[in-house]
This record gives structure tokens, C-alpha cells and sequence, in this order.
């Protein structure tokens, strides 16, 4: 069972986790500039996954918050599978905050999706 406070507490840190990250992606910190450089997607991709961060982000706050949190699961699945595979836990010597803010944001999304399901478009209405 879901709670709604619990499920915007969720929404609200997701979204701000999101929006730091679209951040500091879009000003070219050199930290994301050079993640994006061992990926290989640099400056390409780190726009493109920017903009979708913030997309979802915004979704997350809006009465179209189901939507949000698929577009976040979907970035955060990507990401960690990115940092399992090639980059690595821990990055920059920092220690793993990165990826634990990564789990984070796919937990709270995860709650998010399956608290609001039923609003998700094309699949909420059979459930």
C-alpha cells in the first residue's frame, strides 16, 4: 500500500536529484564532461540525457508524474548499467555518491510508479 505524502516526498526528491543533475550536465561540469567523454557520447549525448533528466523531472511535478517516473527509470537504469559496466562505483574519488544518488532517484521512482500506475498513459487504463 502507498501513501500519498509519502508518494510526493518521492516525486519532490527524485525531481530535485534529477534537476541537480540536468544541471550540472548543461553548464559542463568537468566531472560529467569527462563521463560522458569515457562513454563516448560527449558532447552529444550528455545534452540529450540532460534534456531528458529534465523532462522527467519536470513530468515529476506535474499531474503527470507517472509518465516522470517512467522516463527517470528508464535514465537511472541506464546510468548505473553505464557505471556497472564501464565506468565504474566509484568515480572521481568520489566515493560512490554518484551511484548512490542514482539509486536513490530509481527507488524513489520506482515508488512513484507503482503508487501512481494507474495514471500511466496506454497501460494504467487496463490495470
Amino acid at each position: 500500500m502507498t501513501h500519498p505524502k509519502l508518494t510526493y516526498l518521492a516525486q519532490g526528491v527524485a525531481a530535485l536529484l534529477l534537476l541537480t543533475a540536468a544541471t550540472m550536465k548543461f553548464v559542463g561540469d568537468p566531472g560529467s564532461v569527462d563521463l560522458f567523454e569515457r562513454l563516448g557520447m560527449e558532447p552529444v549525448g550528455r545534452y540529450g540525457i540532460a534534456i531528458t533528466e529534465l523532462v522527467a523531472a519536470l513530468l515529476l511535478l506535474s499531474p503527470f508524474a507517472a509518465l516522470g517516473s517512467v522516463i527517470a527509470v528508464a535514465v537511472m537504469c541506464g546510468a548505473i548499467i553505464a557505471h556497472v559496466t564501464q565506468l565504474g562505483l566509484v568515480v572521481n574519488d568520489d566515493g560512490g555518491r554518484l551511484v548512490a544518488m542514482l539509486v536513490v532517484v530509481l527507488v524513489c521512482s520506482v515508488y512513484v510508479l507503482i503508487s501512481r500506475r494507474k495514471q500511466i498513459p496506454f497501460v494504467g487504463d487496463t490495470l
